[in-house]
């Protein structure tokens, strides 16, 4: 009976749901610059339509995400920035019951800037319009509809640029907690 209720996957199919999270971002800099190094990590949130796709455990996801974030360089200069987000994950689900199934992902994101590009007095700082990062999650299901999740979003492109004598990049590495509720 525990073998049964162990192997058991979580339901096959296709699922359509709503998805949210919190992000805290933190910027890291191409050099070690004193003036824009600042320890704290940046909030923002995400939200949007969210499909997931299983058949024996093996699957993935894939969701349409507006993003907001926070941003900052120094103590007094932080932005907004907003995004459209698209995750696709390849992700691995184990039905522990037919109450709780716990999961694992990984997989691209890719980035797409709908906001001001431009940081700062001088537009000497701009961010890029495309970013592509890669997730690494994990998380569980309650009673086939509930998603609670933490993932970490690392950086794989520059996210965005100081132009000036040198040229500087930007790198925004993000732990993300989320919730869904699928159909």
């Amino acid at each position: 009976m525990l073998t049964l209720g162990i192997a058991q996957p979580a339901k096959a199919g296709i699922e359509f749901g709503l998805e949210a999270g919190m992000n805290l971002s933190k910027l890291s800099v191409s050099k070690n610059l004193k003036q824009f190094t600042d320890p704290q990590n940046r909030y923002g949130f995400y939200v949007g339509p969210k499909m997931n796709f299983n058949f024996l455990g093996f699957g993935g996801d894939v969701a349409l995400l507006y993003n907001q974030r926070r941003l900052s360089l120094t103590d007094h200069t932080s932005k907004t920035f907003r995004s459209v987000e698209v995750p696709v994950n390849f992700r691995y689900t184990l039905g522990l019951s037919s109450i709780v199934a716990v999961y694992a992902s990984t997989g691209p994101q890719f980035g797409f800037n709908i906001g001001n590009r431009k940081w700062g007095i001088v537009d000497a700082i701009k961010r890029e319009n495309m970013i592509v990062s890669w997730n690494i999650g994990a998380g569980v299901k309650l009673a086939g509809h509930v998603e609670l999740g933490i993932g970490y979003n690392i950086m794989l492109s520059k996210y965005a640029k100081i132009y000036g004598a040198d040229t500087y990049f930007f790198r925004a590495n993000t732990f993300q907690v989320q919730a869904a509720y699928l159909f």
